[in-house]
């Protein structure tokens, strides 16, 4: 089959849909990043799903049917004389009429999407204001204009240009076509049919994903089985995997990280030692210490590199590979840029507005010679706002008791300090 490259389909893509009357935006054709593949493999334009194929190289897509889907496209005729009411959910659509069932809350819901972007620019326009904050539901009241808190349509579609691809749905930009009349909103029927056949054919990429490619046994949504390999992700749910990959048990521990080409021990013999769910791909290693921590899959290998720090200190099973670094556990210590995360940590469960028991937001201003700067906001007292620093060496300190925490305690997570409650952590206030 004629594999061609993303850029080369969005090229061929934008250059047959030239005359297209739907709001079309080719780029989605590169975004094979995203996380819309791992979870089944395909790039979805309109109603229409492109396959995207992997041989041990790079994604590439099939060019027959990128112009297959390309002339599919440009045959839908949008008549701007058709119109249908689009009803918008409320402020809490996620939780309204939904119940406890994740799955439902989580499908895919072109007029929710919009919803969400209106309720968005809405909260952001209300807490640039330097202003007492009204109260929680002043932002989301909606007003004569359909729109969310005093916020004007000029205003939101400029917020909305702003953020690039995330006001795309289904490779097209709904904003184009979107109109109020008589205190409703409007699109042209086609393109409304159009989007509701993308979350059909969402929802059935979805489900076919979840099924294992050996038992046919049925995953979570958001597919935790999806393993990436050298010709794509395949489905393989966790029995599967561990009768297929090695689990690691940490036999390499202290093997420097330069010595495992000569070892020629490949990462995809293993399980990833992080979700303990898919297949490896890489060996993760310690920067700092130029030493092993173990085999990951590519996905666990992009959230432990890229994910917020504060965020992977709450995991437990981070903490644990983070310390399968053995030079980290004989120094007690964390690779820097986890450092700053320990302090903010610690100001959330220490820190506090004036007398106020709430604990605070905190957020990482700035890393200077003498120590870790965060902004601290307080979330009863909306508009209050104030600044500390943690000197370095107290970071390091932290730090140190954090690992020790996490260490002694068998459990890694542990280490994160709950509010007011660890006496080890008090005593260096």
């Amino acid at each position: 089959m004629p594999m061609i490259s993303p850029k080369l389909a969005c090229v061929i893509f934008t250059e047959e849909t030239r005359d297209a009357s739907l709001p079309l935006r080719p780029e989605a054709l590169l975004k094979t990043m995203s996380h819309h593949l791992r979870w089944h493999g395909h790039v979805v334009v309109g109603d229409v799903a492109l396959r995207v194929y992997k041989n041990k190289g790079p994604w590439r897509y099939d060019e027959r049917d990128v112009r297959r889907a390309a002339r599919d496209l440009s045959a839908v005729t949008v008549d701007h004389d058709d119109l249908v009411e689009v009803v918008l959910p409320g402020q809490r659509w996620r939780e309204e009429g939904r119940g406890e069932d994740e799955d439902a809350r989580n499908q895919a819901n072109w007029r929710g999407q919009i919803a969400d972007w209106m309720y968005h620019e809405a909260l952001s326009k209300e807490l640039a204001r330097d202003r007492q904050y009204a109260g929680r539901s002043e932002w989301a009241r909606i007003g004569e204009n359909g729109l969310p808190g005093g916020l004007t349509w000029a205003e939101f579609v400029s917020a909305r240009d702003g953020s690039g691809s995330a006001s795309r749905i289904a490779g097209t930009y709904p904003l184009e076509l979107f109109t109020r009349s008589e205190g409703c909103w409007w699109l042209p029927r086609a393109y409304a049919d159009l989007l509701d056949r993308w979350e059909a054919l969402e929802e059935k990429l979805l489900e076919r994903a979840r099924l294992c490619s050996r038992c046919r046994a049925r995953g979570p949504r958001w597919n935790g089985w999806r393993t990436p390999t050298r010709t794509g992700y395949v489905t393989m749910c966790p029995p599967c995997s561990g009768a297929e990959f090695t689990a690691y048990t940490g036999h390499l521990r202290g093997v420097p990280y330069g010595q495992m080409r000569a070892r020629k021990l490949r990462a995809d013999d293993y399980l990833c030692r992080l979700c303990q769910s898919s297949r490896a791909s890489v060996w993760d290693h310690c920067h700092g210490h130029d030493l092993v921590r173990g085999p990951v899959c590519a996905s666990c290998n992009t959230f432990e590199g890229n994910g917020v720090p504060e965020s992977l200190l709450r995991r437990e099973e981070v903490v644990a590979h983070l310390l399968e670094c053995s030079r980290c556990r004989e120094e007690r210590t964390l690779p820097p840029r986890f450092h700053a995360a320990v302090a903010g940590l610690h100001l959330e469960a220490e820190a506090r507005h004036a007398s106020c028991p709430v604990q605070p937001h905190v957020r990482h201003w700035d890393t200077t010679s003498s120590g870790h700067v965060f902004d601290l906001y307080c979330d009863r007292h909306w508009t209050k706002k104030w600044r500390e620093e943690v000197p370095a060496a107290k970071a390091l300190e932290l730090v140190r008791v954090f690992v020790d925490r996490a260490l002694a305690a068998g459990r890694p997570g542990a280490g994160v300090p709950g509010p007011r409650a660890a006496s080890d952590t008090n005593a260096l206030t």
